[in-house]
């Protein structure tokens, strides 16, 4: 039972992996960023975190301290980061309906490597790291660190495309 739970919190870790490696990519050349489907990552990365959360008392009801520790850790470095990604984008008219133009930079792109890194760091900071009762409550404050991060991203978007959602990325000739 133990090694399937471990897996399970591997294979959730690698998912948020992939997630985090695939925009921290996208960071390095303008995108456009479309309403409709600007809440779905940060809906599927909560249900990961919710299952991961589950996972983690499920094997361990003992390591809920380290649950909740790891989840707060990895909300509060998930608002951080999210605000960071924030600050660092530029936005622009896509000239489409409900749409806007993203442009990240190396900045975002470093945040996203460096809020990942520090999942690693932890593997060696917390005592018993390596230790499958505290891996699962580490993944579970990464896959929070990610949710979190794109919550806060996703408003910022939303509140972009609500400023040039409408606007055309076409000057007008004169």
């Amino acid at each position: 039972m133990q090694n399937s739970f471990v897996t399970q919190s591997v294979f959730t870790l690698l998912i948020a992996a992939f997630v985090v490696f695939r925009f921290a990519i996208r960071e390095l050349k303008p995108r456009v960023i479309k309403g409709g489907v600007l809440w779905a990552r940060p809906a599927i990365l909560l249900i990961l975190s919710a299952y991961l959360a589950w996972a983690t008392i499920s094997f361990d009801p003992a390591g809920i301290d380290q649950l909740f520790a790891a989840l707060i850790a990895g909300v509060v470095l998930g608002a951080i980061t999210g605000v960071l990604i924030v600050r660092y984008t530029t936005f622009a008219p896509a000239g489409v309906p409900n749409a806007v133009i993203a442009s990240g930079s190396r900045v975002t792109f470093a945040i996203w490597v460096i809020a990942f890194v520090l999942r690693f760091v932890a593997r060696y900071a917390v005592p018993h790291g390596a230790d499958p009762r505290t891996q699962l409550p580490m993944n579970s404050g990464t896959v929070a660190l990610v949710a979190v991060a794109f919550i806060v991203i996703a408003v910022a978007f939303h509140r972009a495309i609500g400023r040039y959602g409408g606007a055309s990325s076409v000057v007008p000739a004169r």
